[in-house]
Parts: structure tokens; C-alpha cells; sequence
């Protein structure tokens, strides 16, 4: 056996080190995706976001469970979407003569980038069931209809 320090090499340490990289890694991926914010407790996560193009507007959607109406920000720009939306709950247990209060903060945020240019002061959205809708009018919408028939020659 190899001498390190004051004890004997154990390949096993090694073994142990990888498992507790390899934990770590995991934890941060169950974690999923977030920011965090100067604000003690308070965890922001990303939305789940669908984008459809119905040929004259943008259609966003996005997964925002637990979030009231009234707490949700959306700002259009020219090609971006910006999303945020906080969530606050408060919980009050009574026992044993003590109260005790917890108060939990997180949201959501995201920017979504538009592939074509919008108007945005004709964005309209919408909140129900934990989904919000952003519809964008684009401002250069390609015409898909007929086409015109090209003869051959």
C-alpha cells in the first residue's frame, strides 16, 4: 500500500469521492432551473414555454402553477417576451400555545426571444388554470394563402 500523509491509500476514497460528485450533480439537476435573487428564500424557476406561429401573431404559452393574476408582469419589445410572476404564501400552525408562521417567496421568470419582429403595444394576455397566454401580433406578416399559380412553359 501507498503511504499519504498519515495513513494508508484506500481506493475506496476515491470511489467515495466521485459518488458524492456525483450526488451533488444530481441534486443541482432535481433541482431544475432557477435564479436566485438577493432575497433570503426565495427560488426563481423557469416556465415551462410553448411558442406556436399562427402566420400573422405570436401565441406563448407558459406552465405558471400557483401564481394569482394579479402577481404576474408580462413586458413585450420589439423581438422579446419577458415573464415574471411571484409567488408568496404564508402558512400559520397554531400548537402547543406558539404560533408559528412560515412565509415562503419563489416565482418565475423567463425571456423569451421572438424569431420576427412584433408590435408590441397590441400583445394581449390571458391567465387560467395555471397556463398564461401571450398573443403578438408579428409586424411583417408573411401571406400564406394561395400563392399565385406559375405557368409552365
Amino acid at each position: 500500500m501507498a503511504w499519504r500523509r498519515d495513513r494508508y491509500w484506500d481506493p475506496f476514497d476515491i470511489m467515495r469521492e466521485i459518488q458524492e460528485e456525483i450526488d451533488a450533480v444530481f441534486r443541482d439537476f432535481m433541482r431544475g432551473p432557477r435564479w436566485r435573487q438577493g432575497e433570503i428564500g426565495a427560488e426563481w424557476r423557469e416556465p415551462f414555454v410553448d411558442i406556436f406561429d399562427k402566420g400573422d401573431e405570436f401565441v406563448i404559452t407558459a406552465e405558471m402553477p400557483g401564481v394569482r393574476k394579479e402577481d404576474i408582469k408580462v413586458r413585450v419589445t420589439e423581438d422579446t417576451v419577458y415573464i415574471e410572476a411571484k409567488v408568496k404564501r404564508e402558512h400559520e400552525l397554531e400548537r402547543e400555545g406558539a404560533v408559528r408562521i412560515e412565509r415562503y417567496y419563489s416565482g418565475y421568470r423567463r425571456v423569451v426571444k421572438l424569431p420576427e419582429e412584433v408590435v408590441p403595444e397590441k400583445a394581449k394576455a390571458s391567465y387560467k388554470n395555471g397556463v398564461l397566454e401571450i398573443r403578438v401580433p408579428k409586424k411583417h406578416p408573411k401571406k400564406t394563402g394561395e400563392g399565385f399559380e406559375v405557368k409552365i412553359e
